[in-house]
């Protein structure tokens, strides 16, 4: 065909499509014999309808614990380190740190522990002693204050009077001889001048006084000696060493409460020294023990991948790890569950330990048992076709055991939450919502569609229960027609 004919019948194929695509269009809707229209057609039924919930997650271990390093700092080098994928059983040794700066430091802080401890030893005992000392100083200088009080008291109320009255009468006795022998003078002058002389017994009594006026000047003496001199000085001599010893009880006092102090400070270094060794001793015996990673319970061992030395891998010998730093994973695959979600409409089917069955993708065939372990509090929102819905965290614990589940696998959860027997249905296309109500496209004997409000009651993943609004062997649309099909209700 040359250019001008083509030219020339190009517009009648044009309107030759568009009349092939209208005469298609309308035959779609107009009457529920034409298979076409009833591949977007759906007929209102009765019958029994399965109520049930289905969801699909992802398969996680029930019980996980995330292996790290527990040693402070980046001292911690891998000298041995688990299989990935091995299967472990409770007390299997997972990591090994190197475990040689530790015996050393505990070698180290072991020696110092020891050498401290000897040194808290004598600072007790060099404690103890000043103590002791102090006691036996404190009582000598007490008893020696005592000796002095009671010296004093001897001279002021013993010793001190009583010789004081031995040198009165002393000096009263010499006092009476030397008068009477005066008066046996005077007599015998008188006796002399009546003419009774007797010159040889006055001379003898002459010297008598002379000897009695000596003896009694010496008395005298020694008495006002004694009394004004010599015992107001022993009895002060006796305060002050009262008053001394006072002095010195209480210099004692405080010295050795110095002394005791200072022994006790000396001691409390020592120990403060020791349980500073003590702890940092705990310490590296801590970090000791860490450089060997036991496994908790039994699972699979999964190293984990993270950036080491800027590039992403798993850890492996030779490799320093920080503290906490995620070493590998270890899921429990003894107990599974599964992880999903469930909207917001279908959470009155689901209860608590609910019964359930689970597919998993990689077992097509197998089926497992399970039920509702946790129904989530808190709603998250998922957009979808412009549509924002509320989904729940919902939790599928599987009964038994079986060692080919694996983390991470996609399982399928379907609940069966009961029967509703001799319902009217549609299938789940066929009901569209607006937010306030619920419609179908209802099919009318013209061809078009009335948009028809509906009350649904219980539905599941296909079929929905129509309450009231349509009747059986009505014809509903599957898609939303053409705003031009659409009748709005009267």
């Amino acid at each position: 065909m040359d250019r001008t004919v083509y030219r020339k019948s190009a517009p009648y194929l044009v309107i030759l499509l568009v009349a092939v695509g209208t005469l298609l269009i309308s035959r779609c809707f107009m009457h529920p014999t034409s298979p076409v229209r009833r591949s977007q057609l759906a007929q209102v039924d009765k019958g029994d309808l399965e109520i049930r919930v289905q969801t699909v997650g992802v398969l996680d271990a029930a019980r996980t614990h995330m292996v790290s390093s527990a040693i402070r700092g980046d001292k911690g080098k891998i000298i041995f380190l688990v299989e990935d994928g091995a299967l472990v059983a409770e007390g299997d040794v997972l990591v090994r740190l190197d475990p040689t700066p530790f015996e050393t430091e505990v070698h180290r802080l072991s020696g110092e522990v020891r050498s401290l401890g000897a040194a808290q030893d004598s600072a007790k005992q060099m404690l103890e002693w000043e103590k002791n000392q102090m006691v036996r100083e404190i009582q000598n200088a007490h008893y020696n204050s005592k000796v002095a009080e009671l010296e004093l008291r001897r001279l002021v109320e013993g010793e001190g009077p009583l010789q004081l009255a031995q040198y009165k009468g002393e000096l009263d006795k010499a006092r009476d001889e030397y008068t009477r022998y005066q008066t046996y003078i005077a007599e015998l002058d008188k006796l002399q001048t009546q003419g009774f002389a007797n010159p040889t017994e006055l001379t003898q009594a002459r010297e008598k006084v002379d000897q009695l006026s000596r003896l009694y000047e010496t008395a005298r003496q020694r008495y006002e000696s004694y009394k004004n001199h010599v015992l107001p000085t022993a009895i002060e001599t006796a305060r002050a060493k009262v008053d001394k010893s006072g002095v010195e009880i209480q210099q004692l006092e405080k010295g050795s409460a110095f002394k005791v102090a200072r022994a006790a400070a000396a001691l409390n270094e020592v120990q403060g020294k020791l349980e500073t060794a003590q702890a940092s001793l705990q310490q590296a015996l801590t970090g000791l023990s860490h450089t060997t990673i036991q496994a908790p319970f039994g699972g699979i061992a999964i190293l984990y991948e993270t950036f080491r030395d800027g590039q992403k891998r798993k850890p492996r010998v030779g490799d320093r790890v920080w503290q906490n730093q995620p070493l590998l994973y270890l899921p429990d695959i003894s107990t599974m569950i599964v992880n999903t979600q469930i909207r917001e409409v279908d959470l009155h089917k689901v209860a608590m330990d609910q019964e359930c069955t689970v597919h998993v993708d990689a077992y097509p065939d197998v089926s497992f048992s399970g039920k509702v372990t946790l129904l989530g509090m808190l709603a998250t929102e998922r957009f979808q076709q412009g549509l924002g819905e509320k989904y729940f965290q919902l939790t599928i614990t599987l009964g038994g055991k079986n060692e080919r589940l694996r983390p991470g696998m996609t399982a399928r959860v379907t609940i069966e939450s009961g029967d509703a027997e001799e319902i009217l249905y549609v299938p789940t296309p066929a009901v569209f919502n607006d937010g306030a109500r619920s419609y179908c496209y209802h099919l009318q004997k013209d061809g078009k569609f009335l948009e028809q409000t509906v009350v649904v009651g219980h539905h599941n993943e296909d079929l929905v229960e129509i309450v009231s609004g349509l009747h059986k062997g009505d014809w509903v649309s599957l898609l939303k027609p053409p705003a031009g099909q659409i009748l709005s209700e009267s």
